[in-house]
């Protein structure tokens, strides 16, 4: 049933569609974090037997986080992709709420290694209990500007009415963010909604003129505040004590592994040389024990995603659901490629784990999550028609008005994104 606005009923809430969900890009997923959990434990037994005398111990954590995760996906994906379009809004407060309760609360339940990140709970069974609200903030941030651009019509194209809103929304998150502070996240999210304000249909030289500017004030950011950093970036061997201690070891690690590498487990750098090697440089271990051959098959699987992700993208039943499904794609990609980018020393060293793989159980379960609302989504896609006709859902399921499908399509999909929906 739809209601005379175009709205849906918000008491649906899990799907009926009969269809199966994306089974390649399930599988890649479900495969990709089984690996991350034997990676996570190579990398790690060494220094939880130094610190906690207990070689499982950040296994058993990742364990715990990937089997609520996998709950999460799968309960994700039954929910009807269209009710989070309803509570677009409440989504955005809550995390709002959370990135501010990180800036206020004491410091001992939100700063680790200088950055207040992190709302801790107190001991558990596994230790102390923590969240990083910005994993979680991420996939607000896509649910919102999804519904809030796929409102915009055509008037997305207006500076005052689409740009200037969109600009000031996302600089005031990742202020907050920021304030952490925390520049990788916020890069990830600045990436995310210029792609998702892209594939709603913006002016292309709004988004250009936008890239260029936050570029130059990322670049001044780095240089000013990130001094260490950056020249750490140009010349690791001139702060081989600090700065560029990690990207160093991270460098020998991958040189050791050579074509085949040194074999699981037997990674050297992991013996206290290579700091965190268990969460942001874990492929440098995946380079030293698996070798190119390995690092090149991490790519490939990322590579899946991505063509999975952005497939269902461009034949997905709504702008909504197009939206989401390209910012929980580009989420995950571009998350990965930065991090691959940071430990080869491609780009600076920005602190960001690698999706599915890293230690880290707020980064899993959200990323689980996502992937369970692109599997939704992907279960709303007619495969048969997908090539060459609209979506022919029933008009109980339309929520917005059809528009072409298929790869053949995909720019005049995106340039209707922002289509708003028909009365009924």
């Amino acid at each position: 049933m739809v209601k005379s606005d175009g709205s849906r009923p918000t008491h649906l809430l899990f799907d009926r569609t009969h269809r199966s969900p994306d089974r390649v890009l399930l599988a890649t997923v479900i495969g990709l974090t089984a690996f991350g959990l034997i990676m996570v434990y190579s990398a790690s037994f060494v220094e939880a037997s130094v610190l906690y005398s207990n070689p499982f111990y950040y296994l058993l954590r990742q364990a715990t986080g990937a089997v609520i995760g996998l709950v999460a996906l799968w309960v994700m994906q039954r929910i009807d992709y269209r009710v989070w379009q309803h509570y677009s809004i409440q989504l955005m407060a809550v995390a709002l709420v959370l990135l501010v309760l990180v800036l206020i609360l004491p410091a001992s339940m939100t700063e680790v290694n200088g950055s207040r990140s992190w709302i801790r709970f107190g001991e558990g069974w596994l230790g102390v209990l923590s969240i990083q609200p910005a994993e979680f903030v991420k996939l607000a941030v896509i649910i919102y500007f999804a519904h809030w651009l796929s409102r915009r019509g055509h008037r997305l194209g207006d500076v005052a009415y689409g740009l200037v809103p969109f600009a000031v929304i996302l600089g005031f998150i990742c202020g907050l963010i920021m304030l952490q502070p925390d520049l990788g996240t916020t890069i990830i999210i600045l990436m995310i909604g210029g792609t998702i304000f892209f594939a709603a249909g913006a002016n292309l030289w709004h988004v250009t003129g936008a890239a260029l500017l936050a570029s130059v004030a990322f670049f001044a950011m780095i240089v000013t505040f990130r001094s260490g950093r950056w020249q750490a970036f140009l010349d690791p061997w001139s702060r081989a004590s600090t700065e560029g201690y990690q990207i160093i070891h991270s460098l020998y690690a991958f040189g050791s592994g050579g074509l085949f590498g040194q074999g699981v487990g037997m990674s050297r750098q992991k013996h206290l040389w290579l700091p965190q090697p268990h969460t942001d440089t874990i492929y440098a271990i995946i380079g030293e024990e698996w070798g190119l051959l390995g690092t090149l098959a991490v790519l490939v699987v990322f590579v899946i995603i991505a063509v999975r992700g952005y497939r269902i993208a461009a034949r997905a039943p709504s702008p909504f659901a197009t939206l989401v499904a390209v910012g929980i794609t580009s989420w995950i990609v571009f998350q990965a490629f930065v991090n691959i980018a940071v430990t080869v020393a491609l780009i600076p060293f920005t602190g960001l784990t690698l999706p599915f793989l890293s230690y880290g159980s707020s980064s899993l379960i959200s990323c689980l999550m996502a992937t369970g609302i692109l599997l939704n989504i992907s279960r709303h896609v007619d495969q048969s028609n997908a090539h060459t006709t609209t979506s022919v859902a029933s008009a109980a399921d339309k929520d917005i008005t059809p528009h072409p499908v298929g790869w053949r399509h995909w720019r005049s999909r995106l340039s209707g994104a922002g289509s708003r929906p028909r009365s009924r």
